[in-house]
């Protein structure tokens, strides 16, 4: 009975070895597979937010080149019209500066022809009353 006792022990403890083998591989087994998937998972999420990104990225370059092609244009509509305006106001003050030259000489022209007129009169009484004076001497 001891033997046969023992017998049964000794087959109960191989049976629980094998079984705690048994566990441990399973478990390896299962933890090995959950990491392949979690790892594979991983590398997927990665590829995902890697792809996401780059899109972000080309659509942020190209709306960036949009701004910087309008701005570029503003700027230039901006500085076209400032030429303009430089343009018309330099035409208007040309305009203004030679119709004041023209008002300018015209008053310079009937200065002048009415300062003649003076003085021609004045020499001409100047005159008069030298002859007088000297009609006056002589007699």
């Amino acid at each position: 009975q001891a033997n046969w006792r023992a017998a049964v022990c000794r087959d109960l403890y191989l049976h629980q070895i094998a079984a705690k083998i048994i566990q441990t591989k399973w478990r390896s087994y299962v933890c090995r597979k959950e990491y392949v998937e979690y790892m594979a998972a991983r590398k997927i999420q990665t590829k995902w937010r890697s792809f996401v990104w780059r899109q972000d990225f080309v659509v942020y370059m190209a709306a960036r080149k949009i701004q910087a092609n309008w701005r570029a244009a503003v700027c230039r509509d901006l500085y076209l019209h400032q030429i303009a305006a430089k343009i018309i106001q330099t035409k208007w003050r040309s305009y203004v500066c030679r119709k004041e030259y023209v008002e300018y000489m015209a008053a310079r022209k009937i200065q002048t022809k009415w300062r003649s007129f003076v003085w021609r009169q004045d020499f001409v009484v100047y005159m008069a009353a030298r002859k007088i004076q000297a009609n006056w001497r002589a007699a």
